[in-house]
């Protein structure tokens, strides 16, 4: 008899049936790659490339910082669509660790199909993306379509759900889920008709964005409670054709009235381009990874990002050995002055 109870006992683990696997949403298409100094510094001096499109393509270079990643997509004329997005993460991922985040909006020119072209314009700020200088940091880049260029626009006839800012929604709640990120540590970033859709984005989802930057984008909402919890940093040119800075001055205005933070930055020339500079010149990156819903960070201009080892010995090393240098002389000096014992 208790041979028998012994053996229904070893047997009922084998009656369980195995628990699926947790299916994942987001499946790894190809793997970012290691790219050298010398790639680097070639690429943050190039100009972004024109396409046939009248768009930008992206540098390779910075391509190859990303990882392709694919979302299984469902809504509007999406069946079960394969969507392929861009994803940087960090070198490498520390248990019990978390990480900010930035969603990217593009331009309307570098809508497609490729996969690439809505990291052009990137190469500005690539030596924070790899190498020795890069931040640690995950940034998303979804892409529009070639037939529906704009993030708020559905053109689908059977419903609602295929928007480009939808899909980017969707891809971004996904992500939360399967990666490390810091959720009081999300920002977005958009440029040209981009940074419409950032504006638009960030007040259907108030208090959940820590940061938000701007370029050449002017809002269209009427709205400024819904931006007093994100930091906001505005770019724009006075030359710009196309974005009339007058009514951004004073939506920003509106936003520091209703008790938020809010800045623009204003240059007098560059037409529709206020990215390049924004990314390179202001470091913008490492200000929005410093923001946080829990801790406010620095203002709007301080130059925030980590240091190379040679930037840290020129910034405190160097000029701690010269105030030694100089006490010593000072020493040997009032040495020398001392009066001489004749006795």
């Amino acid at each position: 008899m208790r041979w028998n109870i012994a053996l229904i006992v070893l047997l009922i683990p084998l009656s369980i049936p195995e628990a699926e696997p947790v299916r994942k949403k987001i499946v790894l298409v190809e793997e970012a790659k290691s790219i050298t100094k010398r790639e680097i510094q070639k690429a943050s001096g190039s100009e972004s490339e024109k396409n046939p499109a009248g768009g930008y393509n992206a540098n390779d270079s910075v391509v190859d910082c990303f990882a392709a990643m694919e979302y299984r997509y469902t809504g509007g004329r999406y069946v079960d669509e394969p969507i392929q997005f861009r994803l940087l993460c960090p070198n490498e991922i520390q248990p019990e660790k978390t990480y900010p985040l930035i969603l990217w909006f593009h331009g309307k020119g570098e809508s497609g199909e490729d996969n690439t072209r809505q990291l052009a314009h990137v190469q500005s700020t690539i030596r924070f993306l790899a190498g020795k200088e890069k931040l640690e940091f995950f940034l998303l880049a979804t892409q529009c379509p070639t037939d529906n260029p704009y993030w708020d626009v559905t053109i689908s006839f059977d419903g609602q759900g295929d928007a480009p800012m939808t899909i980017a929604h969707e891809i971004l709640e996904a992500t939360l889920e399967e990666y490390p990120i810091d959720v009081n540590r999300l920002g977005v970033f958009g440029l040209c008709s981009g940074g419409n859709a950032a504006w638009d984005y960030v007040n259907l989802h108030p208090n959940r964005f820590a940061s938000l930057v701007v370029c050449s984008s002017s809002p269209k909402n009427e709205h400024p409670e819904s931006f007093v919890k994100t930091a906001v940093w505005a770019f724009n040119n006075e030359d710009d054709p196309a974005v009339p800075y007058d009514h951004i001055d004073r939506f920003i205005e509106k936003i520091n009235e209703a008790g938020g933070n809010a800045f623009l930055t204003l240059n007098k020339t560059g037409e529709h381009d206020s990215w390049s500079g924004a990314l390179s010149n202001n470091r913008v990156i490492g200000w929005m990874l410093l923001q946080s819903l829990e801790h406010p960070g620095p203002p709007q201009g301080v130059l925030c990002y980590h240091r190379t080892s040679t930037e840290l010995f020129y910034l405190f090393t160097l000029p701690l050995s010269m105030i030694v240098i100089l006490f010593l002389i000072g020493m040997v000096l009032r040495w020398k002055k001392r009066p001489v014992d004749e006795t």
